[in-house]
């Protein structure tokens, strides 16, 4: 069944040495784009991460973003940023002379900012940490796929149903295309009485008008291809895997087709249900682009 290509995973893992959690976002794109947001000690398993999105993602815009915390690392090392400790001390200086306060700045004062220490940021690299990393990475994707096949399984069914619509649709556009060639012919009939009364007529312009009747307004080939676009519609969507381009290739000769038989016909019921088919082509169009 087709997936949509829209949809959020997430998943976490923790033991005695680490947290971890990944959040996997999904949007519709052409071909398959790969975001991926690592903290700086995990960034040399950058490419396994890849390939393992590769495996439950085939097409779309995905963003992964880690989250990692050393749960040992209350003894790491800090770097102390310099610039934001004399940032915040000449603030406070400021705020102590507008108050007119007589104590001090104090230690404690300034220890009430985070953003004065930071941890090191060191590259970690261990066949424990790569296992529960792509473990984590391949339940949030399990996760995210949950979602694109729900969303997905509810497209599809709103979309066939469009499909059964154009189905009738074409049938009684057929049935009514039946009747255009008479009152094509009629409309003929009509004109050269009146070229006879004249004494204008011309044999070569009869049998053109002739040809253009038997080929400018039967559209039962327009009407039997249409039904077999249909069906290869219908074979698409039941198959596994990627069916976005396939369906998006059916979709434009449908709409082909759609619009050869409103240039072959003159009569308005007919007229006017081709519109209602191009309408109900475009709004399955505009689904279809989301699924993968």
């Amino acid at each position: 069944m087709p997936q949509s290509m829209t949809g959020f995973g997430r998943a976490e893992t923790k033991n005695d040495r680490y947290e971890m959690m990944a959040e996997v976002r999904s949007l519709n794109n052409r071909y398959l784009e790969i975001n991926l947001r690592l903290p700086k000690s995990l960034t040399s398993y950058e490419f396994e991460l890849k390939d393992i999105v590769k495996k439950y993602v085939l097409r779309g815009k995905v963003t992964i973003t880690i989250t990692f915390k050393d749960v040992l690392s209350l003894t790491e090392n800090f770097n102390l940023k310099k610039d934001s400790v004399r940032f915040y001390r000449t603030i406070l200086e400021q705020i102590r002379k507008e108050a007119d306060l007589k104590d001090p700045i104090k230690l404690e004062h300034l220890l009430q900012f985070n953003e004065l220490l930071e941890p090191e940021d060191m590259e970690m690299k261990d066949e424990e940490l790569e296992k529960a990393l792509t473990g984590l990475m391949a339940e949030a994707l399990k996760d995210l796929n949950l979602m694109r096949q729900a969303e997905g399984q509810n497209m599809v069914t709103d979309i066939m149903q469009r499909i059964e619509e154009i189905e009738k649709k074409i049938k009684e556009i057929e049935q009514k295309g039946r009747e255009n060639p008479r009152q094509e012919l009629d409309k003929l009939y009509t004109r050269l009485r009146d070229l006879i009364k004249s004494g204008e007529i011309d044999r070569d312009r009869l049998e053109l008008e002739l040809a253009l009747i038997s080929d400018r307004v039967d559209i039962s080939e327009e009407c039997t291809r249409m039904r077999s676009h249909l069906e290869l519609f219908r074979d698409v969507v039941r198959h596994k895997g990627e069916v976005g381009k396939k369906l998006t290739f059916i979709l434009q000769e449908m709409q082909r087709e759609s619009n050869t038989i409103g240039s072959k016909t003159t009569e308005i019921p007919i007229s006017h249900g081709v519109i209602q088919l191009k309408e109900e082509i475009e709004k399955i169009r505009e689904q279809v682009q989301n699924l993968e």
